[in-house]
């Protein structure tokens, strides 16, 4: 069995923004999740699949999206949201919970990630900042959830998700010089510069995340965070996000009814899952869908 989430837990997660929750899974799970990672690979491999690659010949992934589509659908996947993560969304929502994103986050082949910090959906410094934390607060819940050992790649700042940003905060998050994996190569020389900027000037309250396979970090998005990984170690994360089914599908999960519905694609899944791939398409829109920020 899976670790539940116990009242404790849910303070913390309201009150910090997140929670770790150590040996979550056993590792018969972990190793079946690494198992479905490799078939896609092999997949991929073989023409089968899409997916990016920082070294092909070493099998090391880039970030891998949309892990329950029917290309790169593994029953493993499904098996894991039924079985463990389901009991603890629905703790951490108050309730049932539709798909967004299900992937991996991936490093490796000393391939320098610097990303800087943010809020995914915040209004960092806008005078309604606080008020827009607050509505969403509790209606949608992400993971970071290592498979592989010395996960040390996810930086936060712990009780920042409701209140507003501080003018140091947002002068850190605007920092020149960050580059991203995808976006070209990256120069020693400016590895090292972003490095120093770093050290220099910290983001305040800064947390490393820490993980081992079969722990799992659950956390507000609107927390100050950033992936960061500027050796290029080998990281294989499984990141998805979740949200209260009364949401309707917005531009950033946009685009995935076609797909999910290919024959026979839904009828082999587990009940669980099922279920949260039919709540997503039950608020597919069909104009224009609305970003977070008009919602």
């Amino acid at each position: 069995m899976a670790t539940r989430i116990t009242p404790k837990d849910l303070e913390h997660y309201h009150h910090e923004g997140y929670i770790i929750l150590r040996g979550a899974f056993s590792p018969a799970r972990v190793k079946s999740l690494v198992d479905g990672v490799n078939r896609i690979m092999d997949l991929a491999l073989e023409g089968k699949c899409q997916m990016g690659w920082l070294d092909k010949e070493r099998r090391l992934p880039a970030r891998i999206g949309n892990m329950l589509h029917p290309d790169k659908y593994q029953p493993a996947f499904a098996q894991w949201l039924d079985e463990d993560l389901n009991p603890q969304i629905e703790a951490l929502i108050g309730g049932p919970a539709r798909h967004s994103l299900f992937g991996m986050l991936a490093g490796g082949a000393g391939d320098p990630y610097l990303q800087a910090w943010h809020r995914d959906i915040g209004k960092p410094g806008a005078p309604d900042e606080v008020e827009f934390l607050h509505h969403h607060h509790g209606r949608f819940v992400q993971f970071n959830a290592s498979l592989v050992e010395d996960d040390h790649y996810l930086n936060i700042v712990p009780a920042s998700h409701l209140r507003a940003s501080t003018a140091q905060e947002i002068a850190v998050s605007g920092r020149k010089g960050f580059t991203r994996t995808g976006t070209g190569p990256i120069a020693a020389d400016e590895v090292r510069a972003i490095e120093a900027w770093d050290k220099e000037q910290p983001m305040p309250g800064g947390m490393v995340v820490r993980m081992e396979p079969g722990d799992i970090a659950y956390y507000n998005a609107n927390l100050w965070h950033r992936g960061w990984n500027p050796a290029g170690g080998k990281r294989w994360t499984m990141h998805s996000a979740f949200w209260k089914p009364q949401y309707p599908v917005m531009s950033h999960e946009h685009g995935q009814r076609e797909v999910m519905l290919t024959p026979g694609h839904l009828d082999r899944m587990p009940p669980v899952t099922r279920a949260y791939i039919q709540r997503y398409l039950d608020v597919y829109p069909e104009g224009k869908p609305k970003s977070l920020l008009e919602i």
